[in-house]
């Protein structure tokens, strides 16, 4: 079980419980030392904590009264509907761990541990997982491109404990070839505590031209990426950027250094003016990591053969807001052999799931 969330019943308590109950109920194996009282109507009306207990105590109160005397009324919530990263952020810098999620009417929809959390974006994440991989035969023959291991896990796998790292756990798998190994492997994504939903590609849809297909999502933005590709992005910066500039969608890009094998020659006039011998120039190449608005969905055509690239250009030349993202950390594109190799290697030392 990825335990990036938490049993709700081990933290909460009722206002009518006794303190001694609460003290109790602390002490267990498994339950936090941060209790969230609920009220009748079940929504959270305050924390109790050791401090709170103290404080109490202090004031007169005995261990016989009720956990709603003890309650800390102005406890840091976060509402699903309106997250506010940068407060999120400030937090998480102050080592705040648990924090519960409510819905704008104040019921408890989920509590989150931060201690195993990097972040809680409001994304619906589609990982394109469908490739026939024909440029890692032999290893694909018998096995789909993402559910090869890099180190002790499914490149897919790795994939999916990083969505969930960053609270992203509504989950759209794109599959097609040798697809039930992936749909055995992950189910409905239960034991990751996430919502995984298959699209399945009966022909070749392109990059994209699969998210035609996509049901009702949980969220307005939208996160895509194939599922061979191995990073550290850091997708709450990515995020951060994309909602800041106020993007309708949002790349990340890595450098690309291209080194000419000849002097190149600026000239004015048919005068040579200067030379430089084998120069190297960078660009910035785009890295398969998409952000963009739910909405741009209907610009995809249905039922049709439609690559990202065809997705980025109509969205330019509709004069919408295209950003980029440098990725300054670690991005490999496992699509040869040759690529696969470095991974074993690579991810020896990239500590992905470390904080």
């Amino acid at each position: 079980m990825f335990d990036n969330m938490i049993n709700t019943s081990n933290h909460t308590i009722s206002q009518n419980a006794s303190l001694s109950d609460a003290i109790k109920k602390m002490g267990e194996p498994g339950h936090a030392r941060v209790l969230f009282v609920l009220n009748d109507s079940e929504k959270i009306m305050g924390t109790i904590s050791d401090g709170d207990i103290r404080r109490g105590l202090l004031e007169g109160l005995t261990v016989h009264d009720s956990c709603e005397k003890f309650a800390f009324k102005s406890f840091k919530f976060i509402l699903k509907n309106r997250i506010d990263l940068n407060q999120i952020r400030e937090w998480r810098n102050r080592n705040v761990e648990i924090i519960p999620v409510l819905s704008d009417d104040g019921t408890l929809i989920e509590i989150l541990n931060f201690k195993k959390l990097k972040s809680y974006l409001p994304l619906s994440a589609v990982i394109m997982a469908g490739g026939l991989g024909m440029r890692l035969r032999p290893l694909t023959i018998n096995t789909p491109k993402p559910m090869l291991k890099v180190g002790d896990l499914p490149i897919l796998e790795i994939n999916v404990k990083r969505l969930l790292q960053f609270g992203i756990r509504e989950i759209f798998l794109c599959v097609g070839y040798l697809k039930e190994q992936i749909m055995k492997h992950f189910g409905d994504g239960s034991q990751w505590n996430c919502r995984i939903i298959y699209i399945e590609e009966n022909q070749p849809m392109g990059t994209i031209g699969a998210l035609s297909m996509l049901p009702e999502l949980s969220n307005d933005h939208i996160l895509l990426f194939n599922a061979d590709l191995l990073s550290n992005v850091d997708l709450e910066e990515m995020y951060l950027k994309y909602e800041q500039t106020n993007s309708n969608i949002c790349i990340a890009t890595i450098p690309h250094k291209v080194t000419l094998p000849y002097a190149v020659l600026e000239e004015k006039n048919d005068q040579i003016t200067s030379l430089v011998e084998k120069p190297t120039y960078t660009f910035q190449a785009n890295a398969g990591f998409y952000l963009f608005n739910s909405q741009l969905l209907n610009s995809i055509p249905k039922n049709t053969f439609y690559n990202a690239t065809d997705f980025v250009e109509s969205a330019i030349t509709s004069q919408l807001n295209v950003q980029s993202f440098p990725i300054l950390g670690y991005w490999n594109d496992i699509g040869s052999i040759q690529d696969y190799e470095k991974s074993q290697e690579d991810i020896k030392s990239l500590h992905l799931f470390d904080f």
